[in-house]
């Protein structure tokens, strides 16, 4: 992946588009999966030579009217939407720092926390966590440090470990490349995107999809080693002053075995924290 996010953005999104989605007649055969790029120029009433520049990479800044027009030929959901005006900002090539860990007051503040709670950075890599959350992690390979799309696309048995495996794979995709915006232009996303591209065939053809999901709430259900299936709903808040970081804390139904499981994680004498377990790459 090179640093043209907004280009690559425009051409994985346009390529995805349906031309009887948009009641275009399909007469022959297309060489173009999705739709031509005079055929979204025309929807968007801009020059095919615009377009050209902006998925070339020659014009990364359209204006908002654009943008707007750009996201209607496309069929763009509200993430999506949101996603290519972040690309478009001029201050979206300005990477901002990756912390490695979380700051003192973050993690204090989570450290007060019952439910299982962790924090992660701009490109997925898992940088605190409170004790349920560490306990939460027990047995399934995951610990600070660690980069959970690394985790999730490389490790073998992560299939086993996160039921419905695909809905997670494409929803931690979209999450990644929601934060490609938000992130800038960092060696280390470029890095990790090109290594996942390249070790996982499932992680390539869901980059390839363009596909935006904002890491906002959402289920999980988790075949754990230790405890046995956790039905969890996460909700992530995000850090001000640190673009792109976020906290992630979980919780279950109140009464259901999953709640009583997270509420003793958080007790003394829970189990000690596993052996980190290698991930391949």
């Amino acid at each position: 992946m090179a640093d043209n996010h907004l280009g690559e953005f425009l051409r994985a999104r346009r390529e995805r588009v349906s031309p009887s989605a948009v009641g275009l007649a399909t007469i022959g055969h297309r060489r173009t999966p999705g739709l031509r790029r005079e055929e979204v120029a025309a929807r968007a009433g801009i020059s095919i030579d615009y377009l050209i520049r902006l998925e070339r990479g020659r014009d990364r800044h359209p204006s908002p009217a654009v943008v707007d027009t750009l996201a209607d030929a496309l069929g763009l959901d509200d993430d999506g939407r949101t996603h290519l005006a972040e690309l478009a900002d001029p201050r979206s090539g300005e990477a901002v720092a990756l912390r490695t860990t979380a700051s003192e007051p973050i993690r204090t503040m989570i450290d007060s926390w019952p439910n299982p709670t962790i924090v992660a950075n701009g490109i997925l890599d898992l940088i605190a966590a409170n004790v349920p959350g560490e306990r939460l992690h027990h047995g399934i390979g995951l610990q600070v440090g660690d980069n959970m799309a690394r985790a999730l696309f490389l490790d073998p048995g992560a299939r086993e470990i996160y039921l419905g495996f695909d809905d997670v794979a494409a929803e931690v995709v979209g999450n990644l490349r929601s934060l490609s915006a938000t992130s800038g232009v960092h060696p280390e996303l470029t890095d990790l995107v090109g290594e996942l591209s390249v070790a996982s065939d499932h992680f390539a053809r869901l980059w390839a999809r363009g596909e935006v999901r904002g890491k906002s709430d959402g289920v999980k259900v988790i075949a754990h080693p230790e405890h046995g299936r956790l039905d969890l709903r996460w909700s992530t808040l995000h850090v001000a002053g640190a673009p792109g970081e976020m906290i992630v804390t979980y919780s279950a139904e109140a009464g259901s075995e999953s709640a009583r499981i997270l509420a003793g994680l958080g007790a003394p004498g829970s189990p000690p924290r596993s052996a980190h377990r290698h991930h391949p790459g």
